[in-house]
């Protein structure tokens, strides 16, 4: 699943011409496809499990500061254990499936994805994602756990919401390195919906949290889908209720796409001990 696309995005490109290569994007044009590969790695005092997912942001529209469209998935990550883990040597069988490590990635095919993807969406305002609905992977028979056979319905959805009352501020610190660094007020929700199977209710969490954007440079960046010229900046989350998660991420984002190309967070929470750190890249762009 992971695969360099150089040739790929060097067509791209060409084929959108000069203009759109010296373009400045914060966001990414209408009918760009971008594939990403996430591994998150979440610890406890207890255990720690990795899982992760491939999946591909289709943008249906975009007016040059915001974008929206929906999310495909690819491929979906789980840990294995060895050979005594029989739902793993049942999965590696899947067509296309392959190890990395302890990780095994399982391919979602093609006509399972497009009905997925009816589950989700996405949209950006300059390069926050202020929404994004996921559809999770799942059997066809909810009650089965086959992943050989994944069917158009998520086992259930995963929607992030950001909602910050002076998105305003951006236009001091764009575009990247006008300024050094920018402070907004913002509420994030997390929900999940209740599972297909009735095994998992609906949850949501709501956080107020004071977020900070710090521009720290440019350069360039090798990850599976090229090389690419790269803004950086970090963003530190902090929760204004004490004990409750709060994440610090560093991003390389591509000024020529309007994307970041990879990006790393770590997330804590106090209260349980808990930290999740998420790694994602661009592994694939098309049009």
């Amino acid at each position: 699943m992971r695969r360099v696309a150089l040739g790929g995005a060097i067509a791209l490109l060409a084929a959108a011409g000069a203009a759109y290569a010296d373009d400045v994007r914060t966001v990414p044009a209408a009918g760009i496809k971008l594939t990403y590969r996430l591994e998150s790695t979440t610890k406890t005092p207890t255990k720690t499990i990795s899982t992760g997912g491939v999946y591909t942001y289709i943008v249906a529209k975009s007016d040059g500061s915001t974008a929206e469209g929906v999310i495909k998935p690819s491929a979906i990550i789980i840990p294995c254990e060895g050979a005594s883990d029989l739902g793993c040597k049942d999965a590696a069988a899947s067509p296309g499936a392959h190890l990395d490590g302890n990780l095994l990635t399982v391919p979602v095919d093609s006509d399972s994805g497009d009905a997925l993807s009816k589950h989700s969406a996405f949209k950006l305002d300059h390069f926050l994602m202020l929404s994004r609905v996921y559809p999770m992977p799942s059997s066809r028979d909810p009650k089965d756990y086959n992943l050989h056979d994944f069917g158009p319905d998520p086992a259930f959805t995963l929607t992030n919401t950001l909602n910050c009352d002076d998105l305003a501020k951006l236009d001091a610190f764009l575009p990247f390195g006008k300024s050094q660094h920018v402070a907004l007020a913002c509420e994030t929700v997390f929900e999940r919906s209740a599972s297909r199977d009735g095994k998992l209710p609906p949850s949501s969490t709501h956080e107020a949290v004071t977020m900070e954007i710090a521009y720290t440079g440019s350069g360039w960046v090798t990850v599976p889908s090229g090389s690419w010229q790269v803004q950086k900046y970090t963003t530190k989350m902090t929760p204004k209720e004490e004990g409750h998660q709060s994440s610090e991420a560093e991003t390389l984002f591509s000024t020529q796409l309007g994307v970041p190309v990879r990006s790393h967070l770590v997330g804590h929470v106090p209260a349980s001990q808990t930290t999740t750190e998420n790694t994602v890249e661009l592994i694939s762009v098309s049009q």
